[in-house]
Parts: structure tokens; sequence; C-alpha cells
């Protein structure tokens, strides 16, 4: 039985994404391998250029190597989660290697990953600006996780039952981000 509250599987999709919030606190429990399985289904399914799957996920529980990750960052929250998906792309494998397609591809399994727990009743929060990261420190994570040497990191995800329930942030109404037909011409719905 789940130590926490999952939602209906009546709900449908639109109330999921709705639900979905990024969580920073995180309740000590374990997730069960059932729904971990489930929750990499997900992203295992989701589309990608010629079909290519370029994602990679490792899975971390280990709670010296969550700190790691969790380090130097501002979202040191992420050591709290009761799991760590660090979400890989392998452009040895992509159509199009060199093209944006083998960092985007594992970022659309990643949003599958995230509605998926979502709908389990799980929470999630993505960590990326890896950029902004040392070299060193990528390099350790890369020799901690056993990583080679062509696999980029794409982002972390951490999941877990959430201790948290924020409210929703504003978002921009469609007049301001959907247009008809051109650029700037208000889409109208009737």
């Amino acid at each position: 039985m789940r130590k926490h509250e999952s939602l209906d599987v009546t709900e449908n999709y639109f109330e999921i994404v709705e639900k979905r919030r990024a969580i920073r606190k995180y309740k000590p429990c374990d997730i069960p391998e059932e729904d971990l399985k489930k929750i990499l289904e997900a992203a295992r399914l989701a589309p990608s250029a010629e079909n290519s799957q370029p994602w990679r996920f490792i899975i971390v529980k280990d709670q010296k190597t969550k700190e790691l990750l969790a380090r130097p960052s501002p979202q040191t929250f992420i050591a709290d989660a009761n799991a760590i998906v660090v979400v890989l792309a392998d452009p040895s494998v992509s159509c199009c290697p060199r093209a944006t397609w083998t960092t985007r591809d594992p970022m659309i399994a990643t949003e599958h990953l995230v509605l998926a727990a979502t709908a389990l009743g799980y929470g999630t929060c993505w960590i990326a600006n890896y950029e902004s990261r040392s070299k060193e420190w990528i390099n350790e994570v890369k020799r901690t996780l056993k990583i080679p040497e062509h696999i980029q990191i794409i982002v972390l995800v951490a999941i877990g039952v959430p201790d948290e329930k924020p409210s929703p942030r504003p978002r921009r109404n469609l007049q301001e981000t959907c247009f008809a037909e051109l650029y700037g011409n208000p889409l109208k719905f009737h």
C-alpha cells in the first residue's frame, strides 16, 4: 500500500497537467519499485527524432550520491528527495548527433516522466543549468556514476512524496502566447 495520496486513475490528462508543481520538500518515504517502473516506462515511451531514443536514466537513491548531485547548487533540497533521476543523452545513437534533438529528445522523455510521477501522486522538480557548474563537479559526477565521456548530463529530476502543496504560479494567457496565422495576430476562440 502506498504511503501517500495517489491521484484517482479516472483523472484525465489535463487535470494531471494542472496538478503538476515543482516540489522542493519531500517526506522521507521510499518509492515502491512498481511505481518507479511505471514512471520510467512513461519516459521510455516518449517520441524522439527518427525513433533514436537517445535518453538514458540513472536512478540515484544513495544519500551520499544525492548530496554530491545537490552541490554546488542553490537546489540543495534535491538531496532530500526519495530519488534523483539523472537524465542523460547519448549522441552516438541520435539520428542527428550534432543537432539539438540529441538534447531535446531526453527533455521530452523527462516531461513524460514528470507527468507520470504526478499521476501517481509524487512530486518532482527539474534541475538544469549545468553551464554554471564547474567542470570539476561534472567530471566528479560522471566518475561517480560511471557515465562515459561521450554521454551528456541533461537534467536531474528530484522525485518523491511531496511534503508541501505549492499554489499554482501565474501563467500568461493564451492571447499572449498563441497567435492565428501570423506572429502577433490574436488567436480568438468562439
